[in-house]
């Protein structure tokens, strides 16, 4: 398929008038000109034959000098954050012997190619990880880790570019469970998304500049967030708490064995807590209930939300209790499923037709519409989600704890786990 020419509008006129045709008309109109040469005049030589831009695809030596050491180590800093490879915070600089250091905690060749992160598809190998790993002053054991969370974003079924990309201030969930969390020193109890843990911070720090440099965004080039990523420098990075956790862990419901060490990514649009703490009196049903409430609002909501997910965290001392009541992850997804169905009568006229274009579409899984068939008539309940299993039950958190919702309205299939494997300097996950 030869290249395709694109016409830009302005983002200030379009966006604001898109949701009336009368007010988006004169921006369509404008453009309809350009739009018609771009789809009838012939492509130029350099349109039919476009150069392939390997800008920042191979590693490269630069020789760095200072009056001393600091003065090195700023001047490292000011050319990367001047190229555009670094966050703005102050990196450790990736000298040929800090990688090589770097690479002695997986067992991988650094020439092995796990995949290409969008959008401008830049080739992540072993060693340009390792790379990145070292400027986010991760330890060589944390390797395996932040290797397992780039094979989940750079998976064929992820959705990144829509994270890396979209307007919508997007961001991403790393969290990993099974014995390597305990070993790394992650932190899966109290202050678990704040600060004070190398594993937790330096890992998703790692993972965020890998995702920024292979993937070759910048904000307001091609990372169009409208307040930018609030979990931009590490992600929402933490650990399962297995040990307090009543159940197996979440990735034994991914097929994994609950003796496996693994990472789960998965893009989320913010954290909503449902219930808990040590000032507020709560109870494990008045959670769930507010929980049912969080994703039944999502009902209401235009655009795309059938393909929603929601990541269900729930404090220690609440998922016991969930427990003594007789409740398993399985049955809690079945439970939030059937209690979170909206009434027919709540919805709008545009939320009707939108469920109804959507089954049309196709949007809605044809083995998953008759249920939303059925709830949109007098007295029906519509469905929130498509399918219980696009509600993930976690434990984590201290006591006492906040639970709390991860939720995310784009596509469900921006989540993926994957095992911790070749590790040379952990027990677990070798």
């Amino acid at each position: 398929m030869p290249p395709m020419r694109a016409v830009a509008l302005p983002a200030k006129t379009y966006y604001r008038y898109r949701g009336n045709v009368d007010e988006v008309r004169p921006v369509a109109t404008a453009a309809l000109n350009e739009i018609i040469a771009a789809l009838t005049v012939p492509l130029t030589r350099d349109e039919a034959n476009p150069k392939v831009d390997q800008t920042g695809r191979s590693p490269r030596l630069v020789e760095v000098t200072g009056a001393d050491y600091a003065d090195a180590a700023e001047k490292v800093n000011q050319l990367f954050l001047t190229n555009r490879w670094a966050d703005g915070l102050p990196i450790v600089p990736p000298t040929a012997q800090a990688i090589k250091a770097m690479l002695k905690g997986t067992s991988r060749s650094p020439d092995e190619v796990i995949g290409l992160v969008a959008p401008r598809n830049g080739v992540a190998t072993i060693e340009k990880i390792a790379i990145n790993a070292v400027m986010a002053g991760a330890r060589a054991e944390y390797l395996p880790v932040i290797i397992a969370a780039m094979e989940g974003f750079t998976d064929q079924d992820f959705d990144v570019t829509h994270m890396q990309t979209s307007t919508g201030s997007f961001e991403a969930a790393l969290i990993v469970s099974g014995p390597i969390a305990k070993e790394l020193d992650f932190n899966s109890g109290m202050g678990l998304l704040g600060h004070g843990w190398r594993a937790n911070s330096t890992i998703g720090r790692a993972v965020r500049l890998n995702l920024l440099n292979l993937g070759q965004t910048w904000p307001g080039e091609n990372d169009m967030a409208l307040l930018g990523r609030v979990s931009s420098y590490t992600l929402l990075s933490f650990a399962e708490n297995n040990e307090a956790s009543p159940w197996e862990p979440y990735h034994a419901s991914q097929g994994f064995r609950p003796e496996d060490s693994t990472v789960t990514v998965s893009v989320v649009g913010g954290v909503a807590t449902v219930g808990g703490g040590a000032v507020t009196p709560w109870s494990a049903q008045r959670i769930l209930d507010s929980v049912t409430n969080q994703i039944s609002s999502i009902g209401t909501y235009l655009g795309g939300v059938y393909a929603a997910k929601r990541i269900v965290v729930f404090h220690p001392d609440c998922a016991a209790e969930l427990a003594s009541m007789g409740y398993t992850p399985e049955r809690l997804r079945q439970y939030l499923y059937e209690k979170s169905r909206v009434p027919y009568e709540r919805l709008s006229a545009n939320a009707r037709r939108e469920v109804r274009r959507m089954i049309q579409d196709r949007q809605i899984r044809p083995d998953r519409a008759p249920l939303f068939e059925e709830g949109l008539k007098d007295g029906g309940l519509v469905p929130a989600l498509q399918s219980p299993d696009d509600i993930h039950i976690m434990v984590a958190g201290g006591s006492p704890g906040y639970s709390f919702l991860l939720g995310y309205t784009g596509p469900n299939f921006a989540h993926e786990t994957k095992k911790v494997t070749h590790a040379t300097m952990t027990k677990a996950g070798r």
